[in-house]
This record gives C-alpha cells, structure tokens and sequence, in this order.
C-alpha cells in the first residue's frame, strides 16, 4: 500500500490508492476524502458483483492558509497483513452462521410461544382473581346480613325464653293437679265398681225378700223392713247414677287436660326449636 499526499495552496485534501495482492483477483479501491466534497466509493468481488455507494461527507475543520513555495511529496508504506480466505471457508462461515441463526429463531420462537402462554394464563388468572374477589365480596355482605339475622334470632329467643319462664311454672303446677286428677279418677272408678257390686247384692235380696213376702201381709214387719230396703235401693240407684254423671265428668275433665298438654308440649317443642 502506498498512500500519496499532496498538499496545495488553493485546496487541502488527499488522495489513497492501496493495491493488494491475494490468492484472489480483487479489484482496485480508490477513495478519495475531500472536506465539504461529495465522495464516491466502488468496490469490486471475485463474485463480480459490483457495489457503488456515494458517501457524501461534510466535516468543518478550522481554515488553515499554508503558503509553500515547492511541492512536497510524502510516501509512507504501511504493511497490512489480510487473513487469506477461499471460498470452501466462507460458504462453511455463511452455512454455520446461518444454523446458528435458525438455531437461535426457534428458541426466539420457543420463548415468544412461551411468553405469550405465560401472558394468557395471566390474563385468565386476572379475570379469575377479579371473579373470586367479587365473590368475596358477595359473600362479605351475605355474612354481614346473617350475622344481623341471627342477633335478631337471638333476640327473638331471648324474649322467647322470658315467655317461656310463667308457662313452665304453670306446667310444673299443672302436673301437680294431674296426680290429684288421676288419684281422684282411680278412686271413683273403686266407688262405681263397688256401688255396682252391692247394687247387683241388693237387687239379689230384695228379689228373694219379694218372694218371701208375696203371701204375707202388709203389717207384718219383714214386708215394711223390705219397704225400707226397696226405698234403700231407689236411694243407692240415685246415687248409682250420679256416680256415672260425675265419672262422665271426670272423663270430660281429663280429656281437656290431654288435649291442653298436648298443646303445650308443642308450643314448647316449637319453641326450643
């Protein structure tokens, strides 16, 4: 390589010509700088591919007069060593770098097919949390109107078990009047089976006493003793029959008291539950 430099009063800039010399035919690159001067560059390949580009370039240095009365000439060599290069090794280059290329697309392809999975299911789980939060909050306001439904449930059982204090006191005196009930039901259902008993006895006499005095006459004292007798069993007949009154009675009474239980035992249940 062999750069020339000219130096002139009216015009400062210079001029390179490199020539190199390879295992490969390459063309001549001349390029010539000037300041405030388009540039024009052209490159030619062993492909025989030719490639023009203008390179227009401005750059402003300071202005600089330089008055020389001879011409100077300066040639310097420079050694650049290029790497030689053929074509077996740039087409294995181009091939390795083209699989390294596709390599590194699919994983670019790999990892968008991941992340756009990755964005879905973050989306998906967004609207997932928006809905389990409204949930939550669905489920907040239905807790705050149980919890006043059952202060109110609590109230109503309080005031309840108030009511209910009177009427258990009732009861337990209703269960003492209940054993006198049943003593006293017992006691005449004995009267009425023994005033049936001695009925059945006295009509058995009063029939043989008949017959005995059918023949006698009337001022004879066993016909007036067997007056007394008949006036005695008209008498306990009566009170035969006021027995059955008051047992109807008592029955009456005692169904009362049933269905009365009854009921409360069913205002209690009801109540407790």
């Amino acid at each position: 390589m062999t750069p020339g430099l000219s130096f002139d009063a009216s015009k400062t800039g210079y001029n390179t010509t490199t020539t190199a010399t390879t295992g490969f035919p390459l063309a001549t690159t001349t390029a010539g700088f000037n300041f405030g001067v388009g540039t024009s560059t052209t490159s030619s390949t062993f492909l025989n591919k030719t490639t023009s580009a203008p390179i227009s370039t401005s750059l402003t240095a300071p202005s600089t007069h330089t008055s020389l009365g001879t011409t100077t000439t300066v040639s310097s060599v420079t050694g650049i060593q290029s790497g030689a290069i053929n074509f077996c090794q740039l087409e294995e280059s181009i091939n390795k770098w083209t699989l390294d290329l596709e390599e590194q697309e699919k994983v670019f392809v790999n990892q968008a097919t991941q992340i756009n999975a990755w964005d879905k299911l973050l989306i998906t789980n967004g609207e997932k949390i928006v809905t389990l939060n409204q949930e939550v909050e669905r489920v907040k306001i239905e807790q705050q109107q149980l919890e006043h439904e059952l202060d109110y449930v609590v109230g109503q059982q309080k005031e309840l078990q108030e009511c209910l204090i009177p009427l258990e006191k009732e009861l337990a005196s209703l269960s003492v009047s209940d054993s006198d009930r049943e003593y006293t039901y017992r006691l005449s259902e004995n009267l009425d089976t023994q005033l049936k008993r001695m009925s059945e006895d006295l009509k058995e006499i009063i029939e043989h006493l008949n017959e005995a005095n059918r023949a006698q006459d009337s001022s004879d004292p066993i016909v007036q003793i067997g007056k007394i007798l008949n006036a005695h069993m008209n008498s306990l007949q009566w009170l035969d029959q006021q027995t059955a009154l008051l047992t109807q009675k008592i029955q009456h009474i005692d169904q009362m008291h049933q269905s009365f239980r009854q009921e409360s035992e069913q205002n209690l249940h009801l109540a407790y539950n």
